[in-house]
């Protein structure tokens, strides 16, 4: 039975940058607002006309990407991910073409206590059925893409359907479409969010893992809590604690933090190296005095200020500083100091255990 899941992950960007002044959401958009679900050709059409800032591959970003997937890093982490959630586990993946064909109305397949290669096959799967649109008013299904919806760019993986009963089948595609605002300049000031990899590896990161079906359900435990949330979700499936404390925007913010630290020739993540107490004391070297204010100014990525935290209330929720044990516990995907691997023991030398 197919069951609601809301259209796309849709995060709400804030402005980086100015606005990008436009005639008529009409005019400027290659696509305009349509009503009622598309065909799967539709869905899968590509738009990209390499003249509007956007690289239809996604350029240095989803080089990052598929690089961070092919590492040993990767592979270790996920295998220590995977030790902390007692291999009893589960990720969820769109239906293929048997499992379609037996049911046409499936949403969504579960995959119980995957393996660490059931995971990477995923993943690898889903890096390569990434669209990366060019800029636009609406959507393919004719949602708006804007400033007045509060969104900067958006990762969307669930096509919206309707069966002869009028009943709801959307479904968890195996292709993801990246949308972004054409209310924005791409090929100004926004450039180098883009020719950076910054935006490309958040979203391309939503699509890796279609936001948080393709994650562990210890994972984002683990995540959404590292950013004050409770662990517990509201009638819309949404965890707790505001959009900082999802666990796919904590998980996508740590990807744009692994390459720049990884740039800074801080913390190389690719290598397998373990994060450790001197790592943590860089991290707070660099990031001592930063600010909602400043950051931009001192060059620190939004991505990277949104995920260490700076523990005040912006425009997209409260930003809870990650604790040394939530860092450390993040970047080596596996509960550390302890004998038990379900075991934490935090900054305050309180004992918990994962769920």
């Amino acid at each position: 039975m197919a069951f609601k899941m809301r259209s796309g992950n849709r995060p709400r960007f804030k402005s980086i940058g100015s606005r990008q002044q436009v005639a008529s959401h009409k005019s400027s958009s290659p696509l305009n607002q349509k009503s009622g679900p598309i065909t799967e050709e539709a869905w899968n059409a590509k738009t990209n006309t390499g003249t509007k800032g956007i690289p239809e591959d996604g350029g240095a970003g989803m080089d990052y990407i598929k690089a961070d997937l092919a590492s040993k890093g990767y592979k270790e982490r996920l295998a220590r991910e995977l030790e902390a959630a007692g291999n009893k586990d589960y990720v969820k993946r769109a239906p293929n073409a048997e499992e379609l064909e037996a049911k046409p109305d499936k949403s969504i397949t579960t995959v119980s206590n995957p393996t660490s290669g059931d995971i990477m096959d995923m993943r690898t799967a889903r890096s390569e059925n990434i669209i990366f649109n060019d800029p636009s008013s609406y959507d393919k299904e004719g949602n708006y893409i804007g400033v007045g919806s509060k969104t900067y760019a958006n990762a969307d993986y669930i096509k919206r359907g309707k069966g002869t009963k009028g009943n709801n089948t959307n479904r968890l595609m195996p292709s993801t479409n990246v949308n972004f605002s054409d209310q924005y300049d791409w090929e100004g000031d926004q450039k180098s969010r883009i020719e950076g990899g910054d935006l490309i590896i958040h979203e391309g990161t939503h699509g890796v893992t279609a936001g948080v079906h393709g994650m562990l359900d210890n994972t984002k435990d683990i995540l959404t809590k590292s950013k004050g949330g409770s662990g517990k979700k509201d009638k819309y499936g949404e965890y707790e604690g505001g959009e900082l404390a999802q666990p796919q925007e904590t998980y996508a913010r740590y990807k744009v933090t692994q390459k720049y630290l990884k740039d800074k020739g801080l913390f190389d993540a690719f290598s397998g190296a373990e994060f450790t107490n001197k790592d943590v004391a860089k991290v707070e070297k660099l990031m001592k005095g930063v600010t909602a204010d400043n950051y931009k100014s001192k060059g620190i990525p939004y991505e990277v200020f949104t995920f260490f935290g700076d523990d005040k209330q912006h425009p997209h929720g409260f930003n809870k500083k990650l604790s040394k044990k939530d860092m450390k516990n993040i970047f080596n995907n596996v509960a550390d100091n302890s004998n038990n691997p379900n075991e934490i023991i935090d900054d305050g030398g309180n004992i918990s255990m994962f769920s």
